[in-house]
């Protein structure tokens, strides 16, 4: 089993269409005017680092779970998990050194992102399809009424109820004791005084609080920063990759390109600005070409993640050991084409064998997500585009009238090779099951190896 990373989606509604001017793009908050590159410290990229193996969490469960379709990094700590049902959930990652002892509830509001998650919360105005998730590797102060009493009153099924006004109003109040020094634009600017419980409550502002709660989830389960690496790989990847049946991974080498592609994405500086609102709401974007390249910088999607897989240079065998190997079914029209073509008997024969090696490659290793036939797809493309290279080429060395598929067949064969394919395949694959697969798409006709010709009038 995958550890599950974040709570399920639930159905919501999409987001209202506009947000009123100097939203999302005037946000201030002091943040998103550091440049990751203006601070070279060890402590500070070994934070950056962290905050991108919290999200290469939900990056790695993608691969497993449909439910997710892609992750947007915001910037620095911020990053949004899309799902499926058009639910959003905005998560900050919150790292604190083990000396540092636990978390408090007024240094949760203060730097530990809860005030910094309203915000972004109310930018995206408190939309009915938005989550919130604070990730942090640190404990909650376990004392009556402290962090830890907070989080069991968090989320739509709050394990603690009694005293949740008492506790919304004093999260507001910390809240607005924090703008006095943090310019976050959606909490109201009071007048300061000397005492917290001499904060006076704006109308409404503590019955804002307790549906941020209801929306909220404190999550303590990222590992410390020594440890994230060897659990996300042993807990997390290796598990996905055993589940996808694929073989033949470098575990360590994949779990590094993966945390160093959500490192580049955080790091895009030519957009400084939240896109959370953009993302819960997808009108918002439809019409702004800037908006949707900024938004696409910064997504990772499950073929991203998959295309970061490094394989080792173990040999893979055409046929999967351990199996009886399957007949592919079909195979009439190939023998049709490859029989018009002029190949030799041994030559249709042996094309006939490479297609049922695919067929059985592809059914024990197919992820059995969605995402399936669109790798299927983007594969034969690739296949496609090789052979009628190859049977161009056939065709202009034949003389006219005279029979080219010997000759595009030799071709395939010495072109149509993993090394020369626009992108990574889905999975581990041979050279023979590249042309495995270019015969299964000979039997369904994308291709001939002769001119075109009624299969079917052929057979009778």
């Amino acid at each position: 089993m995958v550890d599950a990373v974040g709570s399920n989606p639930g159905t919501g509604s999409q987001a209202r269409s506009a947000l009123e001017s100097g939203g999302v793009n005037g946000f201030s908050h002091a943040i998103f005017g550091l440049a990751p590159g203006e601070d070279s410290g060890s402590e500070t990229l070994g934070r950056y680092r962290y905050q991108a193996e919290v999200a290469a969490r939900d990056c790695l469960a993608m691969l497993t779970q449909d439910t997710i379709e892609f992750v947007v990094c915001e910037w620095h700590e911020d990053f949004v998990v899309a799902f499926e049902d058009g639910s959003v959930e905005l998560v900050s990652v919150k790292h604190r050194e083990e000396d540092q002892g636990t978390w408090s509830i007024t240094e949760l509001c203060k730097s530990g992102g809860l005030a910094h998650l309203f915000d972004r919360w109310c930018a995206c105005e408190c939309a009915p399809n938005v989550r919130l998730r604070l990730e942090t590797n640190a404990a909650l102060n376990p004392a009556s009424g402290n962090a830890a009493t907070l989080a069991r009153m968090c989320g739509p099924q709050p394990e603690l109820t009694t005293g949740l006004a008492d506790m919304a109003q004093q999260i507001a109040r910390q809240m607005l004791k924090v703008r006095w020094k943090q310019p976050y634009p959606n909490i109201p600017d009071t007048p300061q005084v000397r005492r917290i419980n001499e904060i006076e409550l704006p109308e409404g502002f503590a019955d804002k609080v307790t549906r941020f709660l209801a929306v909220l989830e404190i999550s303590c389960a990222p590992p410390q920063r020594q440890h994230i690496t060897d659990v996300n790989i042993q807990r997390i990847l290796a598990p996905a990759i055993q589940s996808l049946q694929l073989m033949h991974i470098d575990l360590e080498a994949t779990y590094r390109a993966i945390v160093e592609r959500i490192e580049r994405a955080n790091r895009d500086e030519n957009d400084r600005s939240q896109l959370a609102a953009h993302i819960a709401d997808p009108s918002r974007v439809r019409y702004s070409t800037q908006m949707q390249r900024r938004i696409s910088r910064r997504t990772i999607t499950r073929d991203i993640i998959r295309q970061e897989f490094v394989y080792t240079s173990v040999q893979l065998p055409t046929f999967p050991r351990g199996q009886a190997p399957l007949v592919a079914p079909g195979g009439a029209k190939l023998s049709r084409k490859l029989r018009r073509g002029e190949l030799p008997s041994d030559e249709a024969a042996f094309a006939e064998r490479l297609r049922s090696a695919w067929f059985t490659t592809w059914s024990a290793r197919r992820s059995g997500l969605a995402g399936d036939e669109t790798d299927l797809m983007n594969l034969s493309l690739d296949v496609l585009n090789t052979a009628f290279k190859c049977r161009s080429h056939a065709r202009a060395e034949a003389a006219d009238g005279n029979a080219f598929g010997t000759r595009m067949n030799d071709l395939m064969a010495e072109r149509l090779t993993v090394d020369t394919l626009s992108s990574p395949p889905p999975f581990l694959l041979n050279d023979l099951h590249l042309r495995g697969l270019a015969y299964q798409l000979c039997d369904e006709c994308r291709f001939f190896f002769s001119e075109p010709f009624d299969t079917d009038e052929e057979a009778s």
